[in-house]
């Protein structure tokens, strides 16, 4: 028994050293949350944003894809086509902007002859609904 309280004895020991030797190689971080100034910008911008306008208008997401017209890739430009011609052909209300867009697509230089008679085709669809 007195050789396995010394083994004990021992282990205690070799604990109590690595506990008061780890403290010092990993301290704990006195971490307060967020800095004074990092406070002070959330309050600032948080105040901004509930007394800021509304924004009244709301942009129609079909002007996201009319960038894509000027995209020279063709995949991209026929895709973007065809995507404005079906939402022309459902939403009546954007159906003028679309085609105006196709117009001025049209009148641009780059654009090859098959990409031309694609758009004229999808412009001659929205014109006869």
């Amino acid at each position: 028994m007195t050789q396995l309280a010394q083994q004990f004895n021992l282990i205690h020991k070799i604990k109590s050293l690595v506990k008061k030797t780890s403290s010092s190689f990993f301290k704990k971080h006195n971490d307060f949350g967020i800095s004074e100034t990092i406070a002070k910008k959330i309050q600032v911008s948080a105040y901004d944003l509930s007394h800021g306008k509304d924004k009244l208008e709301v942009t129609p997401p079909y002007l996201d894809i009319v960038e894509q017209l000027h995209v020279e890739d063709d995949q991209i430009f026929k895709a973007a086509v065809y995507n404005l011609t079906n939402i022309a052909l459902n939403e009546t209300r954007y159906a003028r902007s679309i085609l105006e867009a196709f117009e001025n697509v049209s009148k641009q230089s780059y654009r090859t002859k098959e990409q031309l008679d694609y758009l004229k085709a999808k412009i001659n669809l929205i014109t006869k609904k």
